[in-house]
């Protein structure tokens, strides 16, 4: 029960790695308020936690939404111990063809979204002296390629920075900022994509030769949540099979 009495905001919380970890967060004794565009109002009560689950329909890319959630929380609870930002989309286009309305959306969604929510939920902290955790939720695409997704790898990339630096000044009020880094993950969003021939390939690609459950890369997300990541701030967490360190040539070595 690392969370009891711990209040919680999950984004994306309808379905995936945002699912995954307010139900982790929710198991562990946190109350959560569970943040997603789609109705999330059903799955608590399948847990038996209804009580402890508030739901908001939020667009995270809303101008206003950092707003609602701060007036929310302040109301509702007073105040706010942890984060995740797990919310995010991806659009697969070939750079080429990429529209300015493509590139706006997910940079609101994956960037802007996150930068406010956050915001917001600092302000909270700060003004209760909270030492809170604020989590977010990159991509191994940040690190490695992925053709066909280029704005989505540029918020990646631009979230894990701003990690570093919401980390470094968020630090003086003892609160820390860090990052997990999934690599495949099988969600609503990547199903579609998981081919027999791209799963094939992920298994040639992934030195322990699988693609995770959102729970796994959940587990990473509440341990840089709980007390145990106390002296842990800036980071950012690899959970990926060991996707992104691996240099190997498939079916190959040098002799």
């Amino acid at each position: 029960m690392r969370f009891n009495g711990k209040v919680a905001v999950v984004t994306g919380a309808d379905s995936g790695i945002g699912r995954a970890t307010a139900e982790r967060l929710l198991q562990e004794g946190a109350k959560v308020v569970a943040v997603d565009v789609k109705n999330t109002r059903r799955w608590p009560y399948e847990l038996s936690a209804g009580e402890r689950v508030e739901c908001i329909d939020m667009d995270v890319a809303d101008p206003d939404a950092g707003r609602q959630l701060e007036e929310y929380l302040s109301y509702q609870f007073g105040r706010v111990d942890i984060l995740a930002n797990v919310a995010g989309i991806l659009h697969i286009r070939p750079f080429l063809e990429v529209t300015r309305a493509d590139w706006d959306r997910v940079i609101a969604v994956n960037l802007t979204g996150v930068f406010f929510l956050s915001q917001a939920v600092a302000r909270i902290m700060v003004a209760n002296e909270t030492p809170g955790r604020i989590v977010n939720v990159s991509s191994v695409h940040a690190v490695v390629s992925e053709p066909n997704a280029a704005p989505y790898t540029a918020t990646k990339g631009g979230l894990e920075a701003m990690t570093r630096t919401m980390a470094s000044e968020l630090a003086p009020h003892g609160i820390t900022v860090n990052c997990v880094r999934p690599g495949a993950t099988k969600t609503k969003m990547s199903e579609p994509l998981y081919t027999a021939q791209i799963v094939r390939s992920l298994m040639e690609k992934i030195p322990l030769g699988k693609i995770a459950p959102p729970e796994w890369v959940a587990s990473a997300i509440c341990y840089l949540a709980s007390d145990e990541a106390c002296y842990t701030t800036g980071a950012c967490l690899d959970v990926d099979g060991g996707y992104a360190m691996d240099g190997s040539l498939p079916g190959r070595a040098y002799a």
